[in-house]
């Protein structure tokens, strides 16, 4: 059997969010990728860190940029945009590039409006609102810092 590097992305996320985040928790939702029709989870991760929750899907992906088509979450995800306390965003590693970043919701709206259908360096370089997660890259996964998730503002 293959290894699957986004399990084990996801894993590593989880490790280096509650590292870096003191005070904080993180809960992995139950993963429906069995194939069970009608079953959908809103995203992969629900954290807290007073006062804010974190609605986050991890993506790995290769290559320099994301299909929105591979965003299944999205329609969820976009709901809970504009509540107070609430942070809803993605998680992205581009595993090609050594490079992660969070792209709010808010920002993929904007970006799917302007007729673009990836997200990724282009999208920094256009200027969005995409915030790049430091990370430092040991063997194969990214050791990263998401303190800079406390400093999200409403919409991010």
């Amino acid at each position: 059997m293959a290894d699957n590097k986004g399990k084990k992305w996801e894993e590593k996320f989880r490790e280096d969010f509650l590292r870096s985040i003191p005070n904080s928790t993180i809960d992995r939702l139950y993963d429906t990728t069995n194939g069970y029709y009608g079953i959908k989870n809103i995203c992969d991760f629900i954290g807290y860190s007073y006062p804010n929750i974190y609605y986050l899907e991890c993506k790995e992906h290769k290559g320099a940029s994301f299909p929105f088509a591979n965003l299944t979450q999205y329609e969820d995800l976009v709901e809970k945009v504009g509540i107070k306390g609430v942070r809803v965003g993605v998680v992205l590693w581009l595993s090609e590039k050594d490079l992660v970043m969070y792209v709010p919701i808010s920002t993929i709206t904007k970006i799917m409006e302007s007729g673009v259908k990836s997200v990724g360096i282009k999208q920094i370089k256009d200027g969005y609102n995409i915030k790049i997660i430091p990370a430092i890259k040991k063997r194969v996964y990214m050791e990263c810092d998401f303190s800079c998730l406390l400093e999200l503002e409403e919409g991010e």
